[in-house]
């Protein structure tokens, strides 16, 4: 089956509705985010709107219109200034869209975008359960480092966090893992 078309574009203000409504159904699955409240789309814009300087929030486009079919998140790892070399990011994508190759190519250029930005040292916190995310991280050179044990409590259960760090390759020439061979 051949790819379908998508492109990645910064986020709009525009875009927040449909952002919000598809980071619900993690919400509602309770299987990728401690969040436990449907979002409104006035709460996405605020993320959009809050962004820091070195944080970035994407959308992935498909289908024949270019509807916002996934989205992504860099976020500053940590305040401190002895982590300004380190951010956290976050897909998401439509539930009845996976598997199409729109989260792995959220990803890549989620790890495009933080070598621009000037970051050398990725994180993903993913619910140790949900073995699709680890795996699609791991393909993309992250590494499982550790579990935060009990660390969420959701509807009454207490949930694992899986740490996967990723190293970027920024400025050595080394390529982003999973992505094309610099020229």
């Amino acid at each position: 089956m051949p790819e379908p078309e998508r492109r990645i574009r910064k986020a709009t203000m525009r875009d927040a509705d449909r952002i919000a409504r598809i980071y619900n159904q993690s919400i509602r699955l309770r299987d990728a985010t401690m969040d436990t409240d449907d979002l409104a789309a006035s709460d996405v814009a605020l993320w959009i709107e809050k962004q820091g300087p070195r944080e970035d929030l994407l959308v992935v486009e498909s289908g024949d219109e270019f509807a916002v079919v996934g989205w992504g998140i860099i976020k500053t790892y940590h305040p401190r200034p002895g982590y300004a070399v380190a951010a956290e990011t976050s897909v998401y994508v439509d539930r009845s869209l996976t598997g199409q190759g729109h989260g792995s190519a959220m990803q890549h250029r989620l790890m495009e975008r933080c070598r621009e930005l000037g970051y050398h040292h990725l994180v993903a916190k993913i619910w140790a359960g949900n073995d699709g995310s680890i795996r699609m991280h791991e393909r993309f050179g992250y590494e499982r480092v550790g579990i935060q044990h009990e660390i969420g409590f959701v509807d009454g259960e207490r949930l694992d966090v899986a740490i996967l760090q990723c190293v970027l390759g920024g400025g050595t020439g080394k390529p982003v893992p999973g992505g094309p061979a610099p020229a």
